[in-house]
């Protein structure tokens, strides 16, 4: 559990529960547990719902739980926004409020309730488009898992490579949509009438996807539709290459951080305090490494330090 020098005013302790993450604090960890269990039902409900036969009998029961889910994403919504100047004291309240709502999370957490109250103020949207949107809940969680943040600093990282690959792609795209449509417009007018028609057949073909319903049908378009479908496997693997290497560097930075920061910890007195031990344990929560994965770091980092003549106390 956090220790807090002095009251917390309700507007911090707010802003703990649902922005916070300390580790110990249980009550944030309930809560956090009851938002997702939410959002998860929420998503499960919208679901089921787009099934006619489920949509005809169980239709006011899945009515009364969507206005349950909304009225309790809005409380939710109201009290992120009230404590949002709790978390950016630099900030005036209005300015701080603000950030929050133009936010990722917030654009997210006004976008799972939007539709609702777009529809009781009689704006007729398609049902289709409702559900799609009302299906953005499934990005709430993000609040508490850093996977998406994770993926696009890993392709900001390496933002050049993965545009010099993308330029590859598009080329190879590009030229054999040009190719097919010369080897089979005349075979199949239907499918290769013009470029823009044969890039579809390329995407799919490039990418692996393979679907079938397009594919060249003369001796040319089938050694064309073999050169292209390898070029795909080597494009496509150049993209994954370049996210999973940016992924296991990052890693890799954030475990140099953890071990910097256990460095810096033992630089006094060779001991690991209360304090230390709670900010290495939000470092952890933040890096999203394991207790094993933490402990394994701090281990070895005090062998290290008893290899050079320190007797350190874990």
């Amino acid at each position: 559990m956090s220790h807090h020098r002095g009251p917390v005013s309700v507007q911090l302790r707010c802003y703990q529960l649902l922005f916070g993450k300390e580790p110990g604090d249980k009550a944030r960890v309930a809560l956090e547990w009851v938002i997702l269990t939410m959002i998860v039902a929420s998503i499960l409900t919208i679901i089921l719902e787009s099934v006619p036969a489920l949509h005809t009998s169980y239709a006011r029961a899945f009515h009364a739980f969507e206005v349950f889910s909304v009225a309790f994403f809005s409380i939710e919504y109201l009290f992120r926004l009230w404590c949002a100047p709790a978390g950016r004291t630099h900030l005036t309240p209005t300015r701080a409020r603000l950030k929050y709502v133009l936010s990722f999370h917030g654009i997210i957490d006004l976008l799972a309730i939007l539709p609702f109250y777009l529809h009781v103020f009689g704006l007729d949207l398609d049902l289709r488009f409702m559900r799609a949107v009302r299906m953005l809940r499934v990005l709430k969680i993000s609040h508490y898992n850093t996977a998406l943040e994770d993926l696009f600093s890993a392709i900001y990282d390496e933002r050049r490579s993965f545009v010099s690959a993308l330029y590859i792609l598009a080329i190879a795209i590009l030229l054999s949509a040009c190719l097919a449509y010369t080897v089979e417009h005349q075979a199949q007018p239907q499918h290769f009438g013009s470029i823009p028609a044969a890039m579809w057949w390329s995407i799919v073909t490039l990418t692996t996807l393979g679907y079938g319903d397009v594919y060249p049908v003369t001796i040319a378009g089938k050694v064309l539709g073999a050169i292209t479908a390898l070029l795909g496997v080597c494009t496509v693997a150049l993209l994954t290459g370049i996210v999973a290497n940016s992924f296991a560097n990052q890693m890799a930075r954030k475990r140099a951080i953890f071990e910097s920061e256990v460095h810096k910890a033992l630089s006094d007195d060779q001991h690991i305090d209360e304090e230390e031990q709670e900010i290495l344990e939000r470092l952890r929560i933040k890096f999203g490494l394991t207790h094993e994965h933490a402990n394994a770091i701090t281990k070895r980092v005090l062998e290290e330090s008893k290899g050079r003549g320190h007797h350190p106390h874990p």
